[in-house]
């Protein structure tokens, strides 16, 4: 029997990561799997990777909005060779990414795969980023003193999980531009990017952020 050659990719660059970004904005979100029912065809969805090989396949469908996309996408994680000189250590998906971005010609499937999932993985971390950014340079100042109570308009910039405390902890910038750090545990659940009002005390100021213990949503 012959043996089984595996098939030779020989792709643009700029056409795979454009062809990326279009399918993470297709689909909202990395997909990794297809999803497929007979029983309720609506419900049918094709994976990041799988709307990857029709856009390659006809490349005149990849749109120019997404293609602007894919350069800052790639630029991004371009970057990371600064943080290299900088004797930052990556992790080993970071530096594969970095490898794969200055790569002219895509010719080998994992690293189609490791390109579909960028754009979702820029997402997230851009918008890390920025929320740290911002606490960074927080012009606002620290609000009142140790102790103090206060009622504060937040826009929230950053949450994160702790199965280890079972709360969330809250990262904020009020409309005086202070930045503010709480965990917050309540029914009524916070959305990174929009504002609320809160009460709560002021437990401790560091790193050009209030602490604040206590908190909770003022109607």
């Amino acid at each position: 029997m012959p043996k089984y050659q595996k098939p030779v990719l020989n792709f643009n660059a700029d056409d795979v990561w454009a062809a990326a970004c279009q399918a993470q904005r297709v689909n909202g979100a990395y997909i990794k799997l297809s999803v497929s029912s007979e029983s309720d065809p609506s419900m049918n969805q094709k994976s990041n990777r799988q709307l990857i090989e029709l856009l390659l396949a006809d490349t005149t469908q990849i749109t120019d909005e997404d293609r602007e996309q894919a350069k800052t996408v790639r630029k991004y994680y371009q970057a990371f060779t600064f943080k290299i000189l900088k004797g930052i250590k990556l992790g080993e998906f970071d530096n594969t990414a970095m490898l794969i971005s200055n790569r002219d010609i895509i010719n080998d499937n994992y690293d189609v795969a490791v390109i579909a999932s960028l754009p979702s993985c820029y997402e997230r971390g851009a918008k890390r980023e920025n929320a740290e950014q911002r606490v960074k340079f927080a012009s606002g100042g620290y609000i009142g003193r140790i102790g103090d109570k206060a009622e504060f308009t937040v826009e929230i910039v950053k949450t994160n999980y702790s199965h280890k405390w079972n709360t969330n902890y809250v990262t904020g910038i009020t409309d005086d531009d202070q930045a503010v750090f709480f965990a917050y545990n309540h029914i009524n659940n916070v959305e990174v990017g929009k504002t609320y009002n809160f009460f709560g005390t002021v437990k401790a100021h560091r790193d050009n952020s209030t602490q604040l213990n206590r908190v909770k949503i003022v109607a």
